[in-house]
């Protein structure tokens, strides 16, 4: 079973930019971080997997994404999954299928990645929200 979470994905990490930190940021992403914690426990999660890279960490200036922490601190198998690119993310969990999986990409992959994923025999649950940030939240809310 794959559980599909949707995010802005400046919450998966901290960073130091002022716009990654703003007071909305900062609440989204610690209601992330609650949620995905939540779901390793209640659905036995073996496998966190997310759209992002080693690439992507040296652009943001990231040294450790949410779902990397949780992978050593919970010592389960964490994989980045090529930004960007349903379809390798596809290749990337094949052999995924029989396990629990906690997937995070970006909020506008949520949607047509559930179908690939359900096209491919996978058993896919949907997080109840997503953690999507408006440009108007994102730029103009309080530091």
């Amino acid at each position: 079973m794959v559980y599909l979470i949707g995010v802005n994905h400046v919450v998966q990490f901290g960073a130091p930019s002022r716009a990654s930190n703003s007071k909305i940021v900062r609440e989204n992403r610690a209601s992330f971080k609650a949620h995905v914690l939540e779901v390793i426990e209640k659905l036995n999660i073996t496998i966190l997997a997310e759209e992002f890279s080693h690439e992507a960490k040296k652009k943001w200036d990231v040294s450790e994404t949410a779902l990397e922490h949780f992978g050593v601190t919970k010592r389960i198998e964490h994989r980045f999954c090529t930004p960007g690119q349903e379809e390798m993310w596809l290749s990337e969990i094949a052999d995924c299928k029989k396990m629990s999986v906690l997937f995070v990409c970006g909020s506008d992959h949520l949607e047509s990645f559930c179908k690939k994923l359900t096209a491919a025999d996978f058993d896919v649950a949907l997080a109840p929200k997503s953690w999507s940030i408006s440009e108007a939240e994102f730029f103009f809310s309080d530091p």
